[in-house]
């Protein structure tokens, strides 16, 4: 017979004082006192070295945050290393970037793994914590030499995905530590027991995850918030294994981790789920805004990327590297053969000047791609290849947008909401992940707008102007409810931008809902690349006309004229439909410009056009006859990582 998988774990139900050295003791204290009844992982309550000071705003508590390795860490990671104990120690952190609500995880040997930072953060009476807090990213599992397990911290509680993103990833238990309780003169609050719906999220969680549940509250009366205690355990099928009363209390139970399988192969809620039927779930809220704009649309404002002197530059400035992912889908790609081929012109034309990172499936893939591109004399040494599990090759929707701080040479990334063009590709809703996971390789500092928006919906100078049109960014099918000036509000505080130029309507045949990049380039500070077609009969002709006008009419965030030159359409191209050709699909890298062109009489004006605007680059055409297919071209699959 196969041995049941067991663990000890012990919670530290506390109350915090103003002294954070006392509470730091006690915290020992109460560990080490678990550590001796049993337990092998520990976890001690939300903010465990202060008092839950969000219950006002005031900026006088950010003295309270310290760091990670800090000096809560150091003191229990001794405590671990000496007893061969997990333990997580959640505190107030800060760092270069701002400060978190987070939890300190440290393995049996004393060392320090990844932190966790509250992803989900409250903002309601006597829980201000946008005023403190910057949310985290993503959702970590830790595998300790006693089991694997995640954190999430309190607000998390609330929110069902969490724990099934954390059970998914393989946690055995969740630990929530919390800092909850009742508002004085509201201990019976209409809606019902805030207790009792506490204790039962939390057994929902591990009945519909299969997994094990640690809660732990701190205690006492902190202004007007009476903390109610009340930390428990759970198994795998909601049934509460310890519960403590009201009072201070080192609470340990023994979990029989082998119940979680047995309750998943019972019950089969992980094993029947249905992803393909879950994208509203990334989807950004539908509710409608209330109270300021600021307030609604980008929570908290110091933490822009304007506000904190990042920018989005123009794509003529250095590049440190540029992104891709390798074409693999027929259903895209009916003539991937001829596909492949331009990827390899591609990248033999951008490696030599930039580092060329590019996305594969798996080693059977990259082995073929280094083959393929070795024949055509690429350096494969300057290709830095991703194995990751990613859908369709449109970087520049799904990908982030890389912003610069040129005073603190940082470079961040600003990641969108994702929702596969309005919805209307579902199974490439799952490339929305590309962001979290090539961070995990660059680890930089992330901004979140939360709102829905394509890297090829936008365009700038890198002084202060954006372009984008209404059809995209306006459209129901993005963010409904959100206005004009919400939208330009975020495209400024997002992009480090100061004005934001709106055109009308994208080109015949284009499923992005009009996206600029086929219609309208900056090639320099005031000057930019319009596409005109020619021919008055064309579906394009008034479309591209309308936009010219309104462009010839523009200033830029200085007040100055553009200048506006016209770029010529490839005509009709397509077979079974009008597909979303234009020379402005172009990608400006470091050394050259890669043109796509389609086998039309204007290819070589085009090229001369965009040569002219970038005179120390050469311009290259790609043939991009079959790539369009896949209603795309150049600038649709490539994304600028930018030199900070």
């Amino acid at each position: 017979m196969t041995p049941r998988k067991k663990v000890v774990v012990g919670l530290i139900q506390a109350s915090a004082s103003e002294d954070r050295n006392a509470n730091l003791k006690k915290g020992l204290r109460m560990a080490g006192e678990a550590i001796e009844r049993g337990a092998r992982i520990v976890c001690l309550p939300e903010l465990y070295r202060t008092p839950y000071f969000p219950q006002e705003k005031g900026e006088e508590a950010f003295a309270l945050a310290e760091t990670i390795p800090g000096e809560s860490t150091r003191a229990f990671s001794a405590l671990a290393r000496e007893h061969g104990a997990a333990i997580i120690v959640p505190v107030f952190e800060r760092d270069d970037a701002g400060y978190y609500n987070s939890a300190a995880v440290i393995d049996a040997d004393g060392s320090l793994l990844q932190t966790y930072r509250k992803v989900h953060i409250p903002e309601d009476p006597l829980f201000y914590e946008k005023s403190y807090f910057q949310p985290g990213r993503e959702f970590r599992v830790y595998r300790t030499q006693h089991g694997s397990f995640a954190v999430l911290i309190c607000y998390d509680q609330w929110f069902p995905e969490a724990a099934r993103i954390a059970a998914l990833k393989g946690a055995e238990i969740i630990f929530y530590p919390t800092a909850i309780g009742w508002i004085k003169g509201m201990e019976e609050p209409a809606e019902g027991d805030w207790r009792e719906a506490w204790e039962t999220v939390h057994r929902a969680h591990a009945i519909a995850s299969g997994v094990h549940v640690a809660a732990v509250n701190r205690v006492g009366r902190e202004g007007d918030l009476i903390f109610w205690g009340s930390s428990f355990l759970c198994d795998s099928f909601g049934q509460v294994l310890a519960r403590a009363g009201g009072q201070e209390e080192i609470l340990v139970a023994e979990l029989d981790l082998s119940k979680n399988q047995e309750v998943r192969e019972g019950w089969g809620f992980l094993r029947n789920r249905r992803p393909d039927v879950y994208w509203p779930l990334v989807e950004p809220s539908q509710e409608a805004p209330s109270g300021k704009m600021e307030q609604t649309f980008l929570g908290l404002l110091g933490n822009t990327p304007l506000r904190r002197g990042y920018r989005m530059p123009a794509e003529w400035e250095k590049h440190d590297a540029v992104w891709l992912s390798w074409p693999h889908d027929i259903d895209t790609f009916p003539e991937i053969d001829e596909v492949e081929k331009a990827y390899v012109s591609i990248i033999k034309e951008l490696h030599q000047g930039e580092l060329v990172n590019l996305l594969v499936t798996d080693e059977l893939m990259l082995g073929r791609v280094i083959g393929l591109l070795q024949s055509k004399g690429v350096d494969v040494k300057k290709v830095r290849f991703h194995l990751l599990d990613y859908a369709d090759v449109w970087w520049r929707d799904y990908g982030p947008s890389f912003v610069v701080n040129e005073r603190e040479k940082k470079l961040a990334m600003v990641v969108w909401s994702f929702n596969a063009w309005g919805e209307k590709y579902p199974g490439l809703l799952k490339d929305s992940r590309i962001p979290g996971l090539i961070n995990d390789d660059l680890g930089l500092e992330c901004f979140t707008p939360g709102v829905v928006l394509e890297g090829g919906s936008v365009e700038v100078n890198g002084r202060g102007t954006v372009l984008t049109t209404e059809q995209c960014l306006l459209n129901s099918n993005r963010n409904p409810g959100r206005s004009r000036e919400e939208i330009e509000l975020l495209l400024k505080e997002y992009l480090g931008a100061s004005k934001v130029i709106w055109l009308q309507r994208g080109i015949a045949g284009d499923d992005t809902d009009g996206h600029i990049d086929d219609i309208a380039r900056f090639v320099g500070p005031r000057k930019v690349l319009c596409a005109c077609e020619e021919d008055p009969e064309d579906e394009n002709y008034e479309i591209l006309r309308e936009n010219y006008e309104i462009l010839s009419e523009e200033t830029d965030q200085d007040g100055e004229k553009l200048e506006v030159v016209k770029l010529p359409m490839p005509g009709y191209v397509g077979r079974d439909g009008r597909l979303p050709a234009s020379y402005a699909n172009f990608y400006v890298g470091d050394q050259v410009v890669l043109v796509p062109v389609f086998g039309h009489a204007n290819d070589g004006k085009a090229l001369a056009i965009i040569g002219e605007a970038f005179p120390g680059r050469r311009a290259v055409g790609i043939d991009c006859r079959a790539m369009v297919a896949g209603l795309g071209a150049i600038h649709c699959i490539s994304q600028q990582q930018p030199a900070p």
